[in-house]
């Protein structure tokens, strides 16, 4: 097992508790801002599958992300408990689609799923710029209203399947998909396209923690599941203050300023991915 010192393991804090704020804060798990984190951090330090164990690491902190911040956005009555049954069984299902798919991208290969990383990553701020723009404009959103209830096929198949699929395939919540989606193009209110997402959230972590530590000790170069939940450890306690913050500062602070940040902030992340 790789070891750090005090600097690094601080380090490690300080990238839980960023996680952690702005995951509470959108609606994220936390995983689009630690993989790349770690993967600037830490390089290959456990070989040349050291991504997939990156992945590892930022789902199960997604866990205890997630969870205060689904406890808060539930407290405040912000979550639509009635769209969730469809969302749940779809989600799981692309879970095992998105591991089985990133296990055929090990050792050398590992490269190709970091740029689909950094790929993912630029797409999203251009979609979340171009949404900025037309919120500007005064066009909020493509649908004028929520089609629920009563289309839960359409749920699975828009928000839930493809949710869990990004997150097995990338190792990050699916918040990155669930939050526009539900808001863009099914008309959900933001608040409650976040609350949503951070439910949705904690029951993709579960699943894809669950499957990666297997699929990792089956790698062929000799990783750990515990090397996984190691770094997890180091990561959590941050992301569980940082995610009971942002999770409160959702209904308190007008986000757009920080959302402009976080902009920046996955651009860079994205280019380094692709470049490395």
């Amino acid at each position: 097992m790789v070891g750090f010192g005090l600097i690094q393991e601080l380090g490690l804090l300080g990238v839980g508790t960023v996680a952690g704020l702005l995951g509470g804060l959108f609606g994220i798990g936390g995983g689009i801002i630690m993989i790349p984190a770690l993967v600037i951090f830490c390089g290959d330090a456990y070989g040349p599958d050291s991504f997939h164990l990156y992945k590892l690491a930022a789902i199960s902190t997604s866990i205890v992300l997630s969870l205060p911040a689904a406890i808060r956005h539930s407290q405040a009555k912000a979550v639509v408990f009635r769209m969730l049954p469809p969302l749940l069984p779809a989600a799981v299902l692309g879970v095992v689609a998105g591991v089985g798919l990133a296990n055929t991208m090990v050792g050398e290969h590992t490269v190709i799923l970091k740029r689909i990383f950094g790929t993912v990553l630029l797409a999203t701020v251009a979609f979340n710029v171009q949404q900025e723009w037309r919120a500007l404009r005064g066009e909020v959103h493509f649908r004028k209203s929520c089609p629920m209830p009563g289309r839960r096929l359409l749920l699975a198949a828009v928000v839930g399947f493809p949710a869990g699929l990004t997150a097995g395939l990338l190792g990050v919540g699916g918040g990155i998909w669930a939050v526009p989606v539900q808001r863009q193009l099914l008309g959900i209110r933001i608040r409650n396209a976040i609350a949503n997402s951070s439910v949705l959230v904690v029951c993709i972590a579960l699943a894809t923690a669950g499957l990666l530590s297997y699929v990792v000790g089956k790698l062929p170069n000799a990783l750990s599941a515990w090397q996984g939940w190691w770094l997890a450890l180091w990561l959590a306690p941050g992301a569980l203050v940082g995610g009971w913050c942002g999770a409160s500062l959702t209904h308190r602070l007008p986000v757009r300023l920080v959302r402009y940040g976080l902009h920046v902030l996955l651009a860079g992340a994205g280019l380094r991915l692709i470049l490395a």
